[in-house]
């Protein structure tokens, strides 16, 4: 599905931020079929990365902190939406800066210690595929505090939470703008380990298991699954070779 905009409170751009980016390219390029765009940034680095033309993802060079992914929300105002995580109990880490040209973004933690960013778009609007092979599929938090978190989104972004229990996943918190679904939450589990709370960007593949396959070739690690989750399809969680953290989802055939 191509996009020209995305409503406030939805997420809008998963962004990559590693030491390395031509292994980063050389990884996501053989497993999701992306290519990329190297623009100038006053940050360092950067690159978009593409499928078919159609902008994907980001991707910074960083040797701040551990490699990892960052999911970015659309909002109409990052000062205001940062000012009221800061009321929420949140830490703004980064207070709104312009990123001449493009927009206004902040980065923000939630209560619970899950990082995400603001995306104020003013001439990129983040990603203009989703929902096709190789392309953000599905948000998802993952928590040692679930009714905190769920509770500082909700007030923070207006997001509908709806209870549920799915099948090989257990209880699992879908939230919602309207009818449409923006992300998912669930409960870290003891069994996992030392697991930090994060948000995941899931990505779009045709087929889950030769991803997961093909991921663990290219060097990078299966942290979970494939999973099959009836009506709904089939995930993994991986880990690329920096070991940032991202999952990929098959949707189940529908005639």
């Amino acid at each position: 599905m191509e996009l020209t905009s995305h409503p406030a409170g939805t997420f809008c751009f998963p962004e990559l931020n590693t030491r390395d980016m031509d292994a980063a390219k050389r990884f996501y390029g053989r497993l999701l079929g992306w290519t990329w765009f190297d623009v100038p940034s006053a940050a360092g680095s950067y690159s978009l990365l593409r499928v078919d033309g159609k902008d994907v993802a980001g991707l910074h060079r960083s040797d701040r902190g551990e490699p990892s992914w960052v999911c970015y929300v659309a909002v109409d105002s990052a000062d205001r939406v940062a000012g009221r995580a800061a009321e929420l109990g949140g830490k703004v880490l980064a207070p709104p800066f312009d990123v001449p040209g493009v927009g206004r973004m902040a980065f923000v933690e939630d209560p619970a210690q899950a990082r995400f960013a603001l995306w104020e778009p003013h001439g990129l609007i983040g990603t203009t595929l989703e929902d096709h092979p190789g392309a953000p599929c599905w948000y998802e938090l993952i928590t040692h505090d679930l009714p905190r978190a769920t509770r500082f989104y909700t007030d923070l972004f207006g997001w509908t939470a709806i209870d549920r229990s799915v099948d090989g996943v257990g209880p699992y918190t879908v939230a919602r703008i309207g009818q449409q679904s923006v992300a998912g939450l669930m409960s870290i589990r003891t069994e996992w380990g030392a697991v930090s709370p994060r948000w995941q960007a899931y990505f779009a593949v045709g087929d889950c298991d030769r991803a997961a396959r093909e991921a663990a070739v290219l060097k990078g690690r299966v942290i979970a699954g494939p999973t099959e989750v009836p009506e709904i399809g089939r995930f993994a969680v991986l880990a690329d070779t920096s070991d940032a953290v991202f999952g990929v989802f098959q949707a189940p055939h529908r005639p």
